[in-house]
């Protein structure tokens, strides 16, 4: 039994892919028997919790610096549980985490979950290289998400003899038979419409600005629903406004669980629209595609995205930032009732095929056994 601590940002129920992978590895970890920490931050006060057998500690925020929280009793307790633990398993992106790395020591084995580089931050970006330089020269193993990320990062190429590429997975939903009725708020917006869905943080390299944009294109039988909240919801409406689109574009917020199944299994196409590199994986696509979802995404370069969604198998990869691409190939979806079957059948199997937890956690575990 190996004493783990994943050192992360947030924890569910605060929910984002990152969250759900550092969930899904810790109890992962947690049934092959292991001893299981996360350390965390908390929208609220300081707790220490539960979570199915995985000792959760979270901490408050005393502040946000370009979407780094910030408090002093968080970065003391990494170092401190990072020194007695047997691994740490550390979600980058993360500035306090990477600096604690400088204190940590050297008998902890240490591990790099490499899920995005720092992209758009400007001088923050530049001072925290030299800190990520440290702690990828400290990680025993650094891991990427993707090939095509590992190629198109600076970063991870200059300790390519330490990253292993391990795609992210998620266990696959429980799916009815008969699908979810949707709450009374989405059935009254959809109205009997075919529905195209995006699901996100309303933030900048997410591109729901030009999903905004590709909506003009769209046809008045289908509706666009966005599930997320986040930063830009007073600047998307505001585009909504502008632009008359308060009828065929729903910013819904923060849904939940239950509205999101409906959603996926409502849903005629998942949209994903990124346009930055902050985009490196996508896991809301692997949940859109174990729901047979077919998928419209974009070509970002360097990323994983692309990869994910494979092109004519789980659905189409359009040019980054063009909203009548975008559109055009939801509604050519949309409109060919055998493509859409032949890409809902490819997204389930391309997600059982390679993105399934039991296959991810197996991996992990494999390399903590090796880390030995």
């Amino acid at each position: 039994m190996k004493k783990i601590v994943h050192f992360g940002k947030y924890y569910p129920p605060d929910m984002g892919g990152i969250e759900s992978v550092t969930q899904t590895l810790a109890e992962g970890a947690l049934n092959a028997g292991h001893d299981v920490q996360v350390i965390c931050f908390g929208k609220t006060a300081s707790a220490v919790e539960v979570c199915a057998g995985v000792k959760v500690v979270r901490h408050p925020i005393t502040r946000l610096l370009s979407s780094q929280p910030l408090n002093f009793n968080y970065f003391f307790n990494l170092i401190t549980a990072g020194r007695r633990a047997d691994i740490i398993h550390l979600h980058a992106p993360n500035l306090l985490a990477s600096l604690a790395t400088l204190f940590i020591g050297k008998k902890s084995k240490l591990v790099v979950h490499w899920h995005s580089d720092i992209v758009g931050k400007g001088a923050l970006g530049r001072v925290v290289r030299p800190l990520e330089k440290w702690m990828l020269t400290r990680a025993n193993i650094v891991l990427a998400t993707s090939q095509a990320y590992m190629d198109g990062s600076a970063a991870l190429n200059t300790f390519s003899n330490k990253v292993a590429v391990v795609p992210l997975g998620i266990a696959p939903p429980a799916i009815a038979t008969v699908p979810s009725p949707l709450s009374k708020r989405l059935k009254k917006f959809v109205a009997g419409r075919k529905i195209v869905l995006s699901v996100g943080r309303l933030t900048a390299y997410k591109g729901f600005s030009v999903l905004i944009e590709a909506a003009k294109h769209f046809p008045d039988d289908v509706a666009i629903i966005v599930a997320g909240g986040g930063e830009l919801l007073p600047e998307l409406t505001a585009q909504l406004d502008k632009n008359q689109l308060q009828n065929k574009v729903l910013l819904a917020g923060r849904v939940t669980d239950e509205e999101l199944i409906a959603l996926y299994m409502h849903a005629e196409v998942f949209c994903l629209p990124s346009i930055e590199r902050s985009e490196a994986f996508g896991v809301v696509l692997l949940e859109a595609m174990a729901y047979g979802l077919p998928v419209v995404a974009t070509n970002i370069p360097g990323s994983g995205v692309p990869w994910v969604n494979a092109h004519q198998v789980s659905g189409e990869n359009v040019t980054t930032g063009k909203p009548e691409e975008l559109a055009e190939s939801c509604i050519a979806i949309l409109n060919n009732p055998t493509l859409r079957e032949q890409y809902s059948l490819g997204a389930r199997k391309r997600f059982k095929d390679n993105f399934l937890a039991d296959k991810f956690c197996k991996k992990i575990m494999d390399i903590y056994i090796q880390l030995e």
